[in-house]
């Protein structure tokens, strides 16, 4: 489709996309300078491995959504259909990330932390600038998912015939151009000869059923994800199991097995089988099960203080930097609202699984026939 077809709304998300991602790659530069230049600090617990592992995986924290947001809005601008559905899945993270940045602004608002001399009015604008920035995350994430769905944006990402399509059914397509003047029909069109004989009648093509847009985005998150996968194996992060916490190679082994479910899940739902949703529907149930066991079961307060020593031991300046910091605050609101956004996630996430029933069955169908 020509370029001059795009309207202005899809070229203004483009650039914004090219100038947040921008300032994302720059904050990644600084930040990769930083580490580069800043000392190696002395820690007897940790390999040195370690922290040459976290010099690299810090910057392209920030350096690949801000690659993931350019190549997009590159993919806009030539008016790609990857594009599209690219810019609906950064709409649903950024509504994500932005739900879960005003419930951590609610944590400065409603029980600001002792500020150690700090002028308590800082932990509430503080808490003030968080909500503000969340919800303009959670306004853009709303306004692209909705621009993106669009009927009449939709159409600007079909691919349209090229040859003839600005003509009707009645035109003489002899009359468009001189050297049709010869008896010899244009490409597409049909002889005289062809023309008496008695029409053809369609023949009923079967068409693949399309694979929901929420499908995709479950199984290319699941995918994704497991891109971290291999840096557990310099952090040795706990892993909560119901009312237990995983560490050293129990740990690695539940991540690993995780990953290898994950894997399969989202080439399953790519591919339209029923048994990966089913699959799917089982994991993320598990998921919510665990969450609600660990975090609001009775008992919980001890398990989070030990999943935060773990945590803390595992990175071990976070100890001494938050007992000086005038910022330091309980850990234990921010535990609850990770497991009030893990839950919120997992049902989102069944709750699509679930509604996708009727596509998957007739992918099945199509399949076995």
């Amino acid at each position: 489709m020509p370029n001059n077809s795009r309207s202005a709304g899809v070229t203004v998300i483009a650039i914004l996309q090219f100038l947040g991602s921008a300032l994302m790659l720059a904050l990644a530069a600084f930040l990769a300078f930083a580490m580069i230049v800043a000392p190696t600090p002395p820690n007897d617990q940790l390999p040195p491995m370690y922290f040459t592992v976290m010099r690299v995986v810090l910057p392209l924290f920030y350096a690949l959504p801000a690659v993931w947001g350019i190549v997009t809005a590159m993919g806009l601008l030539q008016l790609k259909n990857w594009a599209r559905i690219s810019s609906i899945i950064f709409s649903v993270l950024l509504i994500a990330f932005g739900a879960l940045g005003i419930l951590t602004s609610m944590v400065f608002l409603l029980k600001p932390p002792p500020g150690n001399g700090v002028d308590p009015k800082m932990f509430s604008i503080i808490g003030g600038i968080t909500a503000v920035i969340a919800l303009a995350q959670i306004g853009i994430g709303i306004w692209w998912m909705v621009f993106f769905n669009r009927a009449r944006v939709k159409a600007q990402f079909l691919a349209q015939p090229l040859a003839f399509q600005h003509l009707g059914q009645t035109a003489d397509p002899y009359a468009i151009d001189p050297r049709y003047s010869t008896s010899v029909p244009p490409p597409g069109f049909p002889s005289a000869v062809d023309a008496a004989l008695p029409p053809t009648p369609p023949i009923a093509t079967p068409q693949r059923t399309a694979r929901p847009l929420s499908i995709s985005i479950i199984a290319w998150f699941m995918l994704v994800g497991c891109v971290f996968v291999p840096f557990i194996f310099f952090l040795h992060p706990p892993i909560v199991l119901f009312l237990a916490i995983l560490t050293g190679w129990q740990a690695v082994v539940f991540m690993l097995i995780s990953a290898g479910l994950n894997v399969y899940m989202g080439i399953a739902l790519l591919k339209m089988k029923p048994i990966g949703r089913l699959i799917g529907i089982g994991y993320f149930v598990f998921g919510l099960l665990n969450l609600a066991v660990f975090y609001f079961a009775p008992g919980r307060s001890a398990r989070l203080a030990r999943l935060l020593d773990l945590e803390q031991s595992m990175l071990p300046w976070m100890r001494s930097s938050q007992a000086n910091s005038p910022f330091y605050a309980d850990a234990t609101p921010f535990f609850f609202i990770g497991a009030i956004a893990g839950v919120a996630f997992c049902l989102v996430l069944l709750y699509f699984l679930v509604a996708a029933k009727p596509a998957f069955d007739r992918a099945a169908l199509e399949q076995a026939g």
